[in-house]
């Protein structure tokens, strides 16, 4: 949607849509991608960051009215230096989503399939892309459309199996059978009393004198938020410990360097600086809740207000607390990958069918300044824009970010605005130079037939996407 959002507000949309433009989802409602899905999970944003997604003078004739009247839009704006439930974020996008798409079906060139999911993706000798999809209703009965360009989104993903990756790239022991191995991603839309039934058969009782221990891997936003919901509701069912492997030093976000100090925070003026907004480990710090759920965890041991200690174990910073590190590990009833996304990419083949490999580096799909992906070789495929979690921008002098970063820059306000405005650049662009080679082509064909004595035809203009 940022991608769309962006076209709109800049005038562009019906350029982008001239030859047609198919939107291509797997889910019924489109607008909130996974943010609806999380359970009492706290954005790593302001609400202000997620509201200025919204304001642009175009939007006012297609949704206008839900900044006037809307009561979670005035929620959100009543709070705009607080962190909202992503819940909440994903309600209100998926409202202005769905009344942009109405519009732009009305007034533009453009279809939509919803609960529609890709199969595969085949990038052909012309440049083409014949993208097949099924109905999620009717798996077996597949259908294809051929298209000039495509833009994916799809989100990234957690898999379980990459666990045992995790454990050797530390150094420490696999998880061993009986322990229950999942992800961030899918305990976090557990309920409160989903999550008490999936470790509590686990938890050995008081008597036992065992320590129930459950081990999450990673040390970033989504990891300090699942460490809050298992000691909060699993505290009273037999959880004892929470342990915290991470391989990176824990940051803490702050919007001026002084801020930091004042805080009593050690800056290191060249690497955790953004050189353009000045905030402190903008990119990789911890913010609000989660920041909170670090100092209380760094502090006193243990989230604040709930019985499991906490205890933090960099697994890079030496032999005796990768040794610990197996300890817990292997000491744990549960072991949970909280370690960040990969790409949720569907089959990429060439003309043959052979598949596409894509090169991929820390954090994700490595993309040139549009969003193209790059293959093994290093070579762009040309037509086809990725950004998202698993995928996506590396900060540069016009995006920004701190020098210690090294991952990837995600967020919907980003989307919404540098990325949606480099991936439209890209998208125009490649448009712009089929429409030139079509055109040659039919000034060839028609040079041919003159040549050959018969009267010139006209090219066959085909309806592309």
């Amino acid at each position: 949607m940022g991608f769309l959002f962006y076209a709109f507000k800049s005038g562009k949309l019906a350029e982008v849509a001239r030859n047609g433009l198919l939107i291509i989802d797997k889910r019924a409602s489109l607008g909130a991608g996974k943010l609806g899905d999380y359970v009492n999970v706290t954005g790593n944003s302001v609400a202000k960051s997620f509201l200025a997604c919204l304001e642009h003078e175009r939007f006012d004739e297609v949704f206008g009215d839900i900044r006037e009247y809307n009561e979670l839009h005035r929620k959100l704006a009543a709070d705009p230096d607080g962190a909202p439930l992503l819940s909440e974020v994903g309600e209100l996008l998926t409202l202005a989503a769905e009344r942009l798409i109405a519009h732009l079906v009305e007034h533009f060139d453009v279809d939509v399939l919803r609960g529609h999911e890709i199969d595969a993706i085949r990038h052909n000798r012309d440049g083409r892309f014949e993208i097949a999809y099924h109905d999620t209703r009717r798996p077996a009965a597949r259908r294809m459309v051929i298209s000039d360009t495509v833009v994916m989104n799809l989100g990234g993903t957690q898999r379980v199996e990459e666990v045992d990756d995790l454990c050797r790239t530390l150094d420490i022991p696999l998880p061993g059978n009986g322990v229950i191995t999942c992800t961030s991603d899918e305990l976090l839309r557990l309920t409160s009393t989903q999550l008490v039934d999936t470790f509590a058969p686990v938890f050995a009782p008081a008597a036992a004198r065992r320590t129930n221990r459950i081990t999450i891997i990673g040390g970033s936003h989504s990891a300090f938020t699942m460490t809050e919901r298992l000691a909060t509701d699993l505290g009273g069912a037999g959880l004892d410990e929470i342990a915290i492997i991470h391989r990176s030093p824990i940051r803490l976000f702050f919007e001026t360097e002084e801020e930091a100090r004042a805080w009593g925070y050690m800056v290191d003026p060249v690497n955790d600086i953004c050189p353009i907004t000045r905030r402190v480990n903008r990119s990789s710090g911890l913010r609000y809740r989660a920041f909170e759920i670090a100092c209380s965890v760094m502090s006193q041991g243990r989230v604040a207000g709930t019985k499991p200690r906490v205890e933090l174990i960099d697994a890079a910073s030496g032999e005796s607390e990768r040794a610990r590190a197996a300890t817990c590990l292997t000491q744990s009833c549960g072991v949970v990958h909280s370690a960040g996304y990969g790409p949720n990419m569907s089959a990429l083949v060439d003309h043959r069918g052979a598949e596409i490999p894509l090169l991929f580096r820390q954090g994700g799909i490595e993309v040139d300044k549009f969003g193209r992906p790059l293959d093994m070789n290093g070579k762009v495929v040309r037509g086809l824009f990725t950004f998202g979690l698993g995928s996506g921008f590396r900060p540069d002098p016009e995006i920004g970010s701190e020098a210690a970063f090294t991952g990837r820059i995600h967020g919907v306000w980003i989307f919404h605005h540098e990325i949606g405005k480099r991936i439209l650049t890209g998208v125009l662009k490649a448009l712009a130079e089929k429409a030139v080679a079509q055109e040659a082509e039919m000034i060839a064909t028609a040079d041919e037939d003159t040549h050959a004595g018969g009267r010139p035809r006209r090219g066959r203009a085909d309806h592309r996407r």
